[in-house]
């Protein structure tokens, strides 16, 4: 122990020696053990770290499948309320199977009605998930009987904001949807439920399924979570979910309603691989990128140290001769190497918790479970563990050198310097090619990531955003029992913001562009026969919409005529509907004047227009088939999308100027009423992006720090070069050499070795950037442009590294280098 007390303060002696190396190599060190220690912070806790629930591992989430749907085929489809208690009443492999269904409801506060995220769960959802109200109790089975009072937990956050924290809270009464409602209960601060979404619940109420009346096998909508029982493997569960299936699919119908092996299955997965499933790989990616910056810092300060080593070789052949085994004089670089990279890791947490605090504060739902962030224990430890492996790296890399010196020639040197070995000189270009090839993986993984990244704000959604305000509003049944009381409000309030001035025009619809739930209704199309070789009679997304809508929205007429105001409750009945719909249903034949049946209550409507297709998906994926129906034709029957709408208004001006009067309108006609999400179209879209922009920011960030390391290393090779070789180029300079000859000597060096570097790197590239493929919006991972421009703009750096060393070498004065031994 009193041995590794001295090396360590002879450590920090001979580091408190050489000021400007120590700051260049801890500030190396901390940012790439801080950047490290901020992605593992984010994977660990996004990915690594189980969920907060009992036993996570036995929670398997259950969806339903319909392969022979176009695009692929529907995957990870909801269930509906027949086809889950079926589930719930038939397994014997599970000791729970429980179902929610996320909306959004009206509440009452203390002061004034809010929009509210609302998860309806089954009673035995929080049993199953091992949780506990806070404050209060969970809701249970009875809670969820059909008929049976109403109730409502809250979360710790709903709780302080809406009803100030009242520790009085439970048992009292409020108004969900004008419905009263009990609180019951208040979540704990950290409850999440379902985890990972973007607007996560903040009240949940029973379900209420009735076992009599569970509704139609074709209408699906339920999320459905189980529990296996202990000793039970999903592939036991697998097994027996099929022999159901088959059993069931014996009765399959045409509507491919009933559960059946090959037109409706059933797939499970882990609860957990599901909650983080669309941004594992970005997850992953990441790690992978700053695990390649740590690598390029260490080899940085690795550099560093053989310099080092080589300046003081003398005093280590000193100790040599005075009996210092290899073993010692390791122990001692080590030591060295470990103390460096100890004040690294240190300013590197530092960093790192600078830098979460920005992930954080920024997320804004972009990354699943990101509020469960911290520099917890296990990332403090995984920071220890890539220290003390940098300290050793450290350590054994002048070692390698001092065991090639020869002691008796090292000890006659009397001036103390002396030119590196050969080998030494060889692994010192091999660490900066290393590093070269390093950095240019990473910048053509986010090359290719920027790349993708600006065809995507390329996409066209299919409308005009700009000038555009939307706003959410929902009407309660209490307060608007039909379809005539809610068509009289939304023209009511249609016909006041139209008036609104700065506003051109303004309009409803019922799903916001450009990415929406899936609806998957069946759809009657007349003359087209049910076969195998014709298309399912499903569509997409239905879409109800106000007057003005494409006009407003600014989508293209394809073919035929949009809704006009004669389009009335007492007109004939008329749809409109995309160009994937006409392709999908009727080819290249005009689907003008052809009729199509929505619902099995509804009458037959004429399509009476074809339009361009808009973003329905995502930005990403191309349009679903979509149908849009006038308002005002919803009638008693009918009433698809009526209750919820958002308003779009189209101004002259900047829209969020309009927001105040536009929610002015709303609360002139219905004062109770909640307005959510006002935004303008253009945030709207941004919002849609936000994912793939974050990661291409991350991973350009890490690239930009991978690539000046990169140049500083080259650098500093060819810097030290040009000091070691002083002498050698005087006297080439003294036998004839012209300055623009040592210049160049000294440029085709490093620009030699950068070569090498970005070949083997465009290899390591071209073979890891396929795993990137399914990040990438239209860009192919072996992108021949990018690889070119990245190759460019890596050799120009080095190029720009290299020449202030060879500028310093053709100004080298010849008696001067002569004179200096």
């Amino acid at each position: 122990m009193e041995t590794l007390w001295q090396d360590i303060r002879y450590a920090v002696r001979m580091l408190g020696k050489s000021p400007a190396f120590t700051l260049i190599a801890v500030l190396t060190l901390a940012l790439g053990i801080g950047a490290n220690t901020v992605i593992f912070s984010v994977v660990y806790a996004v990915v690594m770290k189980p969920l907060p629930f009992k036993q996570p591992q036995e929670l398997v989430r259950i969806y339903s499948e319909f392969p022979g749907f176009p695009g692929g085929g529907l995957r990870r489809f909801w269930l509906s309320a027949p086809e889950y208690l079926d589930l719930k009443r038939e397994t014997k492999d599970w000791q729970s199977i429980e179902g929610w269904v996320n909306g959004a409801a009206n509440l009452a506060g203390t002061t004034q009605p809010i929009r509210v995220t609302e998860s309806y769960i089954t009673g035995g959802m929080l049993d199953m998930l091992g949780v506990s109200a806070m404050l209060g109790r969970n809701i249970t089975p009875k809670d969820d009987l059909p008929g049976a009072p109403q109730t409502a937990l809250i979360s710790y956050g709903l709780w302080q904001r809406a009803f100030g924290g009242d520790p009085g809270i439970i048992g009292k009464d409020t108004q969900v949807d004008s419905v009263k409602c009990t609180i019951i209960g208040v979540m704990p601060r950290d409850f999440q439920f379902p985890p990972g979404e973007n607007d996560p619940p903040e009240i949940w109420v029973p379900l209420q399924i009735d076992p009599a009346k569970p509704g139609s096998r074709g209408s699906h909508f339920l999320s459905v979570l189980g529990r296996l029982k202990p000793g039970v493997s999903l592939a036991e569960a697998h097994m027996e979910m099929g022999q159901l299936v088959q059993h069931w699919g014996e009765s399959d119908s045409d509507n491919n309603h009933a559960f059946s092996p090959k037109n409706h299955p059933v797939v499970m997965y882990p609860f957990q691989a599901e909650v983080i499933s669309s941004v594992r790989p970005a997850m992953m990616l990441l790690l992978g990128a700053v695990a390649f910056v740590l690598l390029i810092a260490c080899v940085n300060v690795a550099n560093l140290l053989l310099a080092r080593a080589e300046v003081r070789h003398r005093e280590t052949a000193v100790r040599a001769a005075m009996g210092a085994s290899l073993g010692r004089l390791a122990r001692q670089f080590i030591t060295e190497g470990t103390v460096l990279s100890l004040l690294g890791a240190a300013c590197g947490v530092v960093l790192a918790y600078a830098g979460l605090r920005l992930i954080v504060t920024t997320n804004a739902g972009m990354i699943p479970r990101v509020s469960e962030v911290v520099l917890n224990g296990k990332v403090l430890l995984f920071t220890l563990f890539t220290c003390g492996i940098t300290g050793v790296i450290f350590g054994l890399a002048p070692l390698a050198q001092v065991a090639s010196w020869n002691l008796h020639d090292s000890l006659k040197s009397s001036s103390g310097r002396s030119t590196a070995s050969v080998a030494a000189q060889w692994f010192r270009r091999a660490l900066v090619v290393g590093e070269m090839a390093l950095a240019l993986v990473l910048l053509v993984g986010s090359g290719l990531l920027v790349r993708g990244f600006l065809k995507l704000l390329e996409e066209n959604p299919g409308f005009s955003p700009h000038g555009l305000l939307t706003m959410r509003v929902i009407l309660v049944n209490a307060s608007y029992p039909d379809n005539q009381s809610l068509i009289s409000f939304w023209s009511r309030v249609q016909e006041q913001m139209s008036a609104l001035p700065g506003v051109r025009s303004a309009t409803l619809l019922s799903g916001l562009p450009p990415a929406r739930r899936i609806n998957a209704n069946d759809t009657q199309i007349e003359g087209l026969a049910q076969g195998p070789n014709t298309p399912i009679q499903n569509v997409d997304y239905w879409q109800t919409v106000g007057d003005n809508y494409f006009e407003t929205m600014r989508i293209p007429l394809i073919e035929g005529r949009t809704f006009e105001p004669r389009d009335g409750a007492d007109a004939p009945p008329v749809v409109v509907i995309n160009q994937a719909m006409a392709r999908h249903f009727w080819g290249n034949q005009s689907p003008i004047g052809r009729r199509i049946r929505p619902g099995s209550q509804d009458p037959w409507r004429t399509v009476i227009g074809v339009v361009a297709d808009v973003k329905n998906a995502g930005l990403d994926l191309p349009a679903g088939t979509e149908l849009y129906f006038p308002y005002r034709q919803m009638d008693r029957n009918f009433g698809f999308g009526l209750r919820g709408v958002y308003f779009v208004l189209r101004t002259n001006g900047d829209p969020q100027s309009l927001a105040h009067s536009a929610v002015s309108v709303i609360h002139g006609i219905d004062p109770s009423l909640p307005v959510a999400s006002v935004r303008t179209m253009d945030d709207v879209l941004s919002a849609a992006e936000s994912q793939p922009r974050f990661l291409t920011l991350l991973l350009s960030l890490f690239s930009a720090v991978a690539m000046a390391l990169a140049a500083i290393g080259i650098y500093g090779l060819m810097a030290y070069s040009v000091a070691q070789r002083t002498q050698e180029l005087g006297i080439r300079m003294a036998l004839g050499a012209q300055p623009r000859h040592v210049h160049w000597l000294i440029l085709g060096n490093g620009m030699g070795l950068a070569a090498i570097g970005i070949v083997l790197g465009l290899g390591a590239a071209f073979a890891l950037s396929r795993t990137m493929a399914s990040m990438l919006f239209g860009v192919s991972p072996t992108d021949a442009l990018t690889y070119a421009g990245v190759s460019v703009l890596l050799g120009l750096v080095a190029l720009a590294a290299c020449y202030v060393p060879a500028r310093r070498a053709m100004r080298v004065d010849p008696l001067v280098a002569l004179r200096y031994e």
